[in-house]
């Protein structure tokens, strides 16, 4: 089990990940539709982490997903109160309000009460999120702003294939 765990952590330091908390003792929510505020009854008044995805593949839309559902995380937070912080994205001045009312979001929380490891995590979720579209699109966001386009080697022999992209999320995620 160590060896996994050495493994695991060579993996992360290798793709710029810096996490103290151990992410496979994260214990997520459920996904859940996120229409309007009522539907945040069930998270609670703590310290957390939450993510926000869109459907992009309804559940028996298409035979390729063997009847999933299939989501796009487009923001992973961080909150002292993640009821308060959830609501606040249903405000009437808020940008993601038409996107969340539409009915085709989804939302699943984390209680994180540590400060130093709920931002240590949203961190590297975040930077995982990064990685991914910099993998899938090949344009990157450099610190100015100004996008710019990455040119993928091709993996030498003695890569794995673990080795060339950014690492799958924890599981349960």
């Amino acid at each position: 089990m160590e060896e996994i765990t050495r493994l695991v952590d060579d993996s992360m330091a290798r793709h710029g990940f810096d996490v103290s908390l151990d992410h496979r003792r994260l214990v997520w929510s459920r996904w859940f539709r996120c229409e309007s505020s009522f539907s945040l009854l069930l998270v609670p008044s703590a310290a957390g982490i939450y993510t926000l995805a869109e459907e992009m593949v309804a559940p028996g839309e298409t035979a390729a997903t063997g009847g999933k559902r299939i989501l796009a995380v487009f923001q992973i937070s961080e909150a002292e109160d993640l009821c308060v912080a959830l609501s606040r994205d249903f405000a009437p001045a808020h940008p993601l309000r038409a996107r969340l009312s539409a009915g085709s979001c989804f939302v699943r929380f984390v209680t994180v009460t540590d400060p130093v490891h709920r931002k240590a995590a949203c961190a590297a979720l975040n930077q995982w999120i990064a990685n991914s579209a910099e993998t899938a699109t090949g344009i990157v966001q450099d610190p100015g702003g100004v996008p710019t386009c990455v040119v993928q080697e091709p993996a030498s022999p003695s890569m794995s294939a673990t080795d060339s992209g950014p690492p799958a999320l924890p599981a349960g995620f």
